[in-house]
């Protein structure tokens, strides 16, 4: 199941990188727990990245996949955070 945060970015990583952090800056700013603060910090910070990856395709990915790899990169980040799975 996708994560709500992959879901809300999907359909809009076309947009300016600022305009997606700025979406997860609230992310962050409404969780109350440190960790998960945190895993949402390391998120956004990748963001550029995956955007280049996208535009760097030969074929542009549908929403859905778009959709997978932004909960897998969440999952990463939670890693990095020390958020253990489950």
């Amino acid at each position: 199941m996708a994560h709500p945060l992959a879901s809300e970015l999907a359909p809009i990583m076309d947009r300016e990188v600022d305009e997606l952090h700025q979406i997860v800056a609230r992310w962050v700013v409404q969780e109350e727990r440190e960790p998960e603060r945190n895993r949402y910090r390391l998120f956004g910070a990748d963001l550029r990245e995956v955007k280049r990856r996208i535009a760097a395709r030969g074929v542009p990915p549908t929403s859905e996949e778009v959709e997978i790899a932004l909960t897998a990169l969440l999952a990463l980040a939670g890693r990095r955070a020390g958020i253990r799975p489950g």
